[in-house]
């Protein structure tokens, strides 16, 4: 399964969220159940790695939420790269999404 590609703009200094839905087709009427597995996930923008929080959103056993707080988001170069990893509970692990990030610099602080 190839990765979704979604670059993204940020700002710097806010809290980061991202929400997926899973679907089994393109009606958006079967859910993929993802409750039981595992996601990470980080934003490399130039020498800083920033991990992701990410949880299952209960009881929609298909929505995934991404964080990251707005502490971690300081002191950012203005580009760089993302990706989300899934490692489902029958230990396959798949890139669900990845893009490029653009962040758009904090002038008040």
């Amino acid at each position: 399964m190839a990765a979704a590609i979604v670059d993204l703009d940020i700002n710097e200094g806010d809290t980061f969220v991202m929400t997926m839905e899973l679907w089994e087709n393109q009606d958006n009427t079967i859910p993929i159940d993802v409750s039981l597995d595992t996601f990470t996930g980080s934003f490399k923008i130039g020498t800083k790695t920033i991990p992701m929080t990410i949880s299952v959103s209960l009881p929609a056993v298909n929505v995934v939420e991404a964080t990251v707080s707005y502490t971690q988001m300081v002191n950012l170069s203005n580009v760089g790269n993302y990706d989300i990893d899934q490692l489902t509970s029958y230990g396959e692990k798949y890139r669900l999404i990845q893009g490029k990030v653009r962040v758009n610099q904090e002038v008040t602080v």
